[in-house]
C-alpha cells in the first residue's frame, strides 16, 4: 500500500520531468516581462526582442555523397614565342642642343625679346637663316625697314633702335639674320581684292563662252568657227577659207552671213573686244597696197572690225585692231593645210565683272 510520502515522491518526479520537457520562449517571456513592467511603473531599459531562429533542414540532414572523378581534356591558349618590340621610351634631357642654329635662334629672340613681346617683331628660322619679321602695324603712316630705306624716307626711333639691336645680334651668331616686313592690311586687302576680281572674271567669261557657243552651234558644226575659253577670256577664230580675196583683205559676199552670227553672239558682251589678225609666212607678191605680212594681217582684221562696228554689234569705243603677221602660228607653215590655219581672224572678248 502506497503512502503519502511515495505519492509525494512521485509527484516531484513528475514535475521534474515535465520541466525537462519545458522549452522557454524568451522573446514572448520578455515581451510579457516588459508589458508587466510597463504597467506597473515606468519601463527603464527597453527589451531587445530576438528573431526567433529556424532550424536549417539542409544542415541538419545534409551527407556528402561520394563521387568518382571525370578526366577531363585541358584547354589552353595557344601562345608563341614570338618576341615584342620594347617600348619606346622618351628621353628627356637638359643639356643643350649642339645645332648651332638652335642656339644662334634663342639668341636673337632673347635680344629682341621686348620688340617680340610687344607683338612689333617676329623671328622664325627657316632653311638655316633666321628672319626678323616686322609686322605692319609698328607705326603707321611711315614705310618701314628695307622699304623705308630704299625709298630714302626718314625712320622713326624705333625701326633704328631695332635695326641696332639686330645688328648687334648679327656679330654674335654664326647664322645669317635678315630683316623683313610683313605686307601692310591695304596690301593684304588688295590683293585679296584682285583674287576676287580674277575670279569673279573668270565666272564672266565662263557665262559668255557658254552663251557664244550655243549661238554659233551651226557656224561649229561646219568648221567655219572654233570658240574656246582662255583663263577670263573668250576667243572666237575664224578660219580664213573663203573669207577674204588671196593676197587681200576684203570681205569676200560669202562670208558675211558667218560675220553677222558672230555679231549677234557678241551684242550682249560687255567686256573689251580685241580683233587680231594672223597670216602664214609666205611673202606679199605683187600686191601695190600691202608691203608685208604685217599690213595684210592688220588689214584683214580692221575689215572685220568695221563691219562689226557698222553693222552696231560692237561699240566702237570697245573694240581694238591689231595684227600679228605669221608670228603667232598654231600649225607647220611646210604644208598647206598648215598654212590655211594659220591664216586665221581671232576675236577676244575679256571677261569683265559688273
Amino acid at each position: 500500500m502506497a503512502t503519502f510520502a511515495d505519492m509525494a515522491t512521485l509527484l516531484m518526479a513528475f514535475f521534474v520531468l515535465l520541466l525537462s520537457f519545458a522549452q522557454m520562449n524568451v522573446p514572448k517571456f520578455k515581451e510579457v516581462s516588459g508589458s508587466m513592467n510597463d504597467s506597473m511603473g515606468v519601463q527603464r531599459v527597453v527589451p531587445v526582442v530576438e528573431p526567433p531562429t529556424a532550424d536549417s533542414i539542409i544542415a541538419d540532414q545534409f551527407m556528402q555523397a561520394k563521387v568518382e572523378p571525370t578526366a577531363l581534356s585541358t584547354i589552353s591558349e595557344q601562345t608563341t614565342d614570338e618576341e615584342q618590340p620594347p617600348d619606346p621610351e622618351l628621353k628627356i634631357t637638359t643639356k643643350p642642343s649642339n645645332d648651332p642654329n638652335s642656339s644662334d635662334l634663342e639668341k636673337v629672340r632673347s635680344a629682341l625679346k621686348d620688340e617680340i613681346t610687344r607683338g612689333q617683331v617676329e623671328v622664325t628660322e627657316t632653311d638655316g637663316r633666321i628672319s626678323v619679321v616686322m609686322t605692319s602695324d609698328q607705326k603707321d603712316g611711315e614705310k618701314q625697314g628695307s622699304e623705308g630705306l630704299e625709298s630714302g624716307q626718314r625712320l622713326d626711333e624705333d625701326t633704328v633702335a631695332l635695326f641696332a639691336k639686330v645688328a648687334q645680334a648679327q656679330a654674335e651668331v654664326v647664322s645669317e639674320v635678315e630683316v623683313l616686313r610683313s605686307p601692310s592690311t591695304e596690301q593684304q586687302s588688295f590683293d585679296s581684292a584682285q583674287g576676287s576680281d580674277a575670279q569673279e572674271g573668270e565666272d564672266v567669261a565662263q557665262s559668255e563662252y557658254e552663251q557664244i557657243r550655243s549661238r554659233l552651234t551651226t557656224e561649229i558644226a561646219n568648221g567655219q568657227v572654233n570658240v574656246e575659253r582662255i583663263n577670263d577670256e573668250v576667243r572666237i577664230s575664224l578660219a580664213d577659207q573663203g573669207a577674204f580675196v588671196s593676197g587681200s583683205a576684203d570681205l569676200r559676199a560669202s562670208f558675211y552671213s558667218v560675220l553677222a552670227s558672230v555679231g549677234q553672239a557678241l551684242a550682249d558682251s560687255p567686256g573689251q573686244v580685241t580683233v587680231a589678225g594672223h597670216t602664214d609666212n609666205v611673202p606679199v607678191a605683187f600686191s601695190e597696197r600691202f608691203q608685208s605680212n604685217w599690213d595684210l594681217s592688220a588689214a584683214r582684221s580692221a575689215s572685220v572690225a568695221d563691219y562689226l562696228v557698222g553693222e552696231r554689234y560692237i561699240q566702237s569705243g570697245a573694240v581694238t585692231v591689231t595684227g600679228y603677221a605669221d608670228t603667232v602660228p598654231i600649225a607647220s607653215n611646210d604644208t598647206a593645210a598648215g598654212r590655211a590655219q594659220n591664216r586665221r581672224i581671232e576675236i577676244t572678248v575679256k571677261g569683265e565683272a559688273g
